[in-house]
């Protein structure tokens, strides 16, 4: 119970952030390379990791599903990581991984899954 509590804690501090690079993103000339940093020291990762790890290892280094959908539209919002083909298809991966965990139908996972499909046929 306090364990769920705690995660819970989590990921709403998580999507306050993201929701808050998110809103940066849209404004010229900001800095959204540091709050994306601040996002990724939530889940206890950092760049380069989600950068050089695979999605499987990702999986097992985040094993909640509901922080791994964070990560998926963090990767996402984070233009150091959305502009790498390969890094869009470790975030396809790991949507996947998601979907798989959680049956539940969600409209914004398949926003997310779109958003994913043209961001790799452009």
């Amino acid at each position: 119970m306090i364990k769920q509590d705690f995660l819970l804690v989590q990921i709403e501090e998580l999507a306050k952030k993201l929701a808050k690079l998110l809103k940066k993103k849209e404004t010229p000339g900001s800095d959204t390379d540091t709050l994306a940093d601040d996002c990724y020291k939530d889940i206890h990762l950092s760049l380069q990791e989600v950068q050089n790890a695979t999605a499987e290892e990702l999986t097992e280094k985040v094993p909640d599903w509901e922080l791994l959908e964070l990560l998926v539209k963090l990767m996402l919002a984070d233009d150091r990581i959305n502009t790498d083909r390969q890094q869009i298809e470790k975030a396809q991966q790991l949507l996947y991984f998601v979907q798989e965990r959680d049956r539940t139908y969600s409209f914004d996972r398949i926003a997310l899954a779109e958003s994913i499909r043209s961001l790799l046929t452009e």
